[in-house]
């Protein structure tokens, strides 16, 4: 029993020894962790375009930017490729459609930067998947050397007109901005009068050329005396001082109006620089990031207030009432249409 005692009594000077001990040292503060000064943007926009944007928010944050480019549709498979170890933090895409299959796909994180209410809701996923930058109208340009105004077609739908045989161009059915073109007149015309209107542009001879720089320089060069391309590919053809102007068709008041698309941003899910994707985000939306989205390319600014450049503003002319992410949910269904009727 006494021996019992003894272990008892050790034991317990043992075990409050240790406790003195303990709370005598001095406790090691974490390590802070440095701050992540990277971002990696995947974009589908040339790099030109996009290039003076990053340099900007490089300076303003000390924020070194990764940029990978090339194809939206490339990135957006990667992107996709990547889900359960996400490579990128933001997409830049050159087209709403691709944007939302990727929401669909559930590869997007949703974030609504600063100035997100300033952005009209057709150019915006309301859950804040993604968002509009800019936006670009399809509009007719046409060579000044070999048509008047008054005679340029004032729709889309007068294409087919016999008179254009052979004069028209447009991009190949591979090109984003055409695929959302057509989506548009589907949703504004129906599925019959699309496929009619279209196989009443390839009766009619349209010339599809590789993408839209090589429809302005041929317009430009008075190879064709019209051609459909976004706002932006006419300003560009007139800068280098070739004799072109454009109309922004469908302006009457029984007419579906001009369709529109955009170039946007989202956060990839799963992003390793989240915080730093998020400042990006807040930083495009911003008034003179804005404008120079307008001076660079002669895009439309989507923040109402933003000056456009040359171009139309968004009150200057009537839009075809046809939400962004109408083009993404509809993309497979417009693709297997310009497929079933051997669009080139």
């Amino acid at each position: 029993m006494k021996n019992k005692t003894l272990l008892l009594i050790s034991l317990l000077i043992f075990i409050i020894t240790s406790f003195a001990a303990g709370c005598g040292k001095t406790q090691t503060p974490p390590v802070a962790q440095p701050e992540v000064k990277e971002l990696i943007v995947y974009s589908g926009r040339k790099e030109a375009l996009i290039k003076p944007i990053i340099e900007q928010f490089e300076k303003q944050t000390g924020i070194k930017v990764v940029l990978r480019t090339g194809g939206a549709s490339e990135l957006a498979n990667a992107i996709l490729e990547e889900k359960n170890n996400p490579k990128g933090d933001v997409f830049i895409a050159n087209d709403g459609g691709t944007l939302e299959k990727l929401k669909m796909g559930q590869v997007l994180l949703p974030y609504m930067p600063a100035d997100f209410e300033k952005v009209p809701a057709d150019f915006k996923s309301p859950d804040g998947s993604w968002i509009g930058l800019s936006v670009r109208a399809r509009v007719i340009m046409y060579n000044t050397n070999l048509l008047s105004e008054k005679d340029v077609p004032k729709s889309v739908l007068e294409l087919t007109d016999k008179k254009w045989q052979g004069q028209v161009a447009i991009a190949s059915s591979a090109n984003e901005s055409l695929i959302g073109h057509v989506t548009v007149l589907r949703k504004t015309m129906g599925d019959a009068a699309t496929e009619k209107f279209l196989k009443g542009l390839m009766d009619n001879k349209v010339q599809v050329l590789k993408g839209h720089t090589e429809v302005r320089k041929a317009v430009g060069a008075g190879e064709f005396k019209l051609g459909l391309v976004n706002h932006y590919y006419y300003h560009l053809q007139k800068k280098e001082g070739s004799p072109v102007a454009a109309i922004y068709p469908d302006q009457g008041q029984d007419q579906m109006g001009t369709a529109t698309n955009i170039a946007g941003a989202a956060i990839i899910k799963g992003a390793k620089n989240i915080d730093n994707a998020k400042k990006f985000m807040d930083f495009l939306l911003k008034p003179e990031v804005q404008k120079l989205f307008a001076e660079l390319n002669y895009e439309i600014p989507v923040v109402e207030g933003v000056p456009v450049f040359e171009a139309k503003s968004l009150k200057e002319f009537k839009r075809a009432a046809v939400n962004i992410e109408v083009l993404g949910q509809e993309l497979n269904s417009t693709m297997n249409m310009l497929e079933k009727i051997g669009m080139p």
